[in-house]
Formats: C-alpha cells, structure tokens, sequence
C-alpha cells in the first residue's frame, strides 16, 4: 500500500488551504500550543476586488488585499492518504510579510492575552477560578480537574495567562490545554491513551532516547508559611534521598493535594531511567498527556510505558514527522502520570 501525505487546513473563512510548511509543538510543561504555517506569498494576496483593478486608490483596495488577519481561527489536520489527525488548533498571532508569508499561531491560550482579571476571594475552588477566568471564550474545563481549595485569593489588572502562570508556579499546578480543553489539577490528569511504538519499526530515530544521568537523589520538599508564620513542610512518599530541595507554595491547600503534588514533582526530579525524544511518521498519532508503549527491540532496556511530555512536529515538501520527547517511566499497571 502506498501512503502520501494529506491535510485538511482551516484559517479564518478559507478551507482546505495548502501550506509549505507546518511547524507546531505542544507541551504539558507550557500552556501555550504553538503552531508556524508558511504559505507560498501569493496564496496571501487576493485575486478579486471590489473596485476595477483599473482604480489605484491604494485606501479603497488596503482593506482587501490580506487574506489572513490577527485572531484568524486555525485548525490543522496532517496525516497520510487522508486519514487526518487534528495536531494544532488556535488563532493567528502574527502575520509575518515576506517571502514566503509566515502565520504564527498559538492554542486555546491566546484567548486570555486580553483578560484582565479583578477578582477577590476568601475562599474558593480552582474550578470555580477557572470557570470565572474563562468566561466569554471559547475554552472548556476538563471534567478531570480536582476540586482544590485556595483561601484569600486576589488578583488585580492580571491578564488571564497570568492568573494560569500563577496556578504554575505560587500554587505547583500542572497547567495545560488539549486543544480548547484546559486541564489544572495536582498530577498530569487521566493518561487520554495508550500508543504502541517498536524502535526499528515505526520509528525514524531514537538517538536522543538516552538514559538520565542523576548524580545525587533529591527529595522534593513543599513548604508552607501560613499568616500566622507557621511553617509546614510536605515530603513525597519516597523516602531515600541525599539531599532536599525545598519549594515554597502558597498556604492553605489540604495535604492531600499537597502530597499529590509533591508526588508529581518528586518523579520527574529523581526518574533515573530512559527520557528524551524519539523521532516518528505521522502515524501514530501522539499528542501530549497520552503513554507510549514502546518496544525496545535490539534495546530491550529502553522498553517500558513512558509518559508523553511533549510533541513538535513538522510537515511540508520533504514529508512529515513528530518528535515525541518521553518524560519518565510510568506504572504500568495504573497508568498513572
């Protein structure tokens, strides 16, 4: 059977439009998805107007001579022989003029550049945050997200990516989208699905798949200060360790949460095993959150259940492929991320 590469590209009003290029990447570490499509120059230029061409009053005819504008939908489909996966979708962020014509793109994300978030709570759930911040966009929640509660939170003049940066990085969320869909919660959330993959097989290169080297274990320790100066410290279930690394949260989270996160922190810092990228075809299809089931072959050490850190992927004249970078070896009986 013979394969040739297909897509299926939406931006703004114009369908099934053919690129040069696609570049994207998604990554669960970084809630923006980004996307770069490169259009030959004149497929961005229009061919009718609604004056005589004979007329050159530039004003009467500025308006109609771009076909794709900032905040243009974009959705991209890629596969072969027309079996088309959606890899990106989102808005246009830029519009780079030259030759050729660049779009820069970015996921769900982009629709919270133009927030600005006033809001104060005593107490209150992420979810409830979450449903407040999202509110006149396009964006859902994942059904996944726990219900975690804050207390005295208070935002003002943030933007809604800074409200997102702030469940990252004050309160030790992981913070991603699948597509429109957004996920915070205190582990990666449900694994979507399980990808076989044979080095040798359906892999174009496994160089970068290397074993990490960890020199020291460290334990993962959450500290908490309350109002009152109190300070408590939250340790993962692992016990050996050679040192600790203190991180400090934002107090008042339950210390089941508290342990969940620091769980989640705790096996990407000492994973000791195989992680990196392994380079495919189109096929199959891998997107950020799912496992990978991978066979070493001829490296039976490399085989295991890996967790899919991130995607990036290329497609265009010399053909199509999707670098999967594996973040850490997961259990293979639970499927737990």
């Amino acid at each position: 059977m013979s394969f040739y590469l297909s897509s299926n590209i939406t931006i703004g009003n114009y369908k099934n439009v053919k690129p040069n290029k696609i570049v994207w990447k998604t990554d669960v570490g970084n809630f923006i998805d980004t996307c770069v499509i490169t259009l030959p120059r004149r497929i961005h230029f229009r061919n009718e107007y609604p004056v005589s061409t004979w007329d050159f009053d530039v004003d009467a005819q500025k308006d109609n001579i771009y076909q794709f504008k900032e905040g243009d939908k974009v959705s991209v489909l890629l596969g072969y022989n027309k079996r088309n996966v959606k890899r990106f979708e989102g808005f246009i962020r830029l519009v780079k003029m030259g030759v050729p014509v660049q779009l820069e793109c970015e996921g769900y994300g982009y629709q919270l550049y133009d927030i600005v978030f006033n809001k104060t709570y005593t107490e209150v759930s992420v979810k409830t945050l979450l449903k407040d911040l999202i509110k006149g966009t396009d964006i859902s929640l994942s059904a996944e997200i726990p219900d975690i509660p804050l207390s005295n939170v208070r935002f003002k003049n943030a933007t809604g990516i800074q409200v997102l940066e702030w469940l990252k990085n004050e309160v030790k969320l992981a913070v991603y989208f699948n597509f429109n869909e957004l996920y915070v919660g205190t582990l990666y959330g449900k694994v979507q699905k399980r990808v076989k993959v044979r080095i040798g097989w359906n892999t174009v290169s496994d160089d970068d798949f290397q074993k990490k080297k960890v020199d020291k274990t460290v334990q993962i320790v959450i500290r908490e200060k309350n109002a009152k100066g109190e300070v408590k410290k939250t340790r993962p279930d692992e016990k050996k360790y050679s040192d600790e690394k203190e991180l400090k949260i934002k107090a008042g989270i339950p210390s089941v949460f508290l342990k969940q996160i620091a769980n989640r922190l705790q096996t990407k810092e000492n994973y000791k095993g195989y992680e990196g990228d392994i380079k495919l075809f189109l096929e199959p299809f891998v997107n950020k959150g799912m496992s990978v089931d991978l066979n070493g072959w001829i490296y039976p050490e490399k085989t295991g259940l890996y967790f899919v850190q991130a995607v990036s992927g290329e497609y265009g004249t010399t053909g199509g492929r999707q670098t999967v970078t594996l973040g850490f070896l997961m259990d293979g009986n639970t499927g737990t991320a």
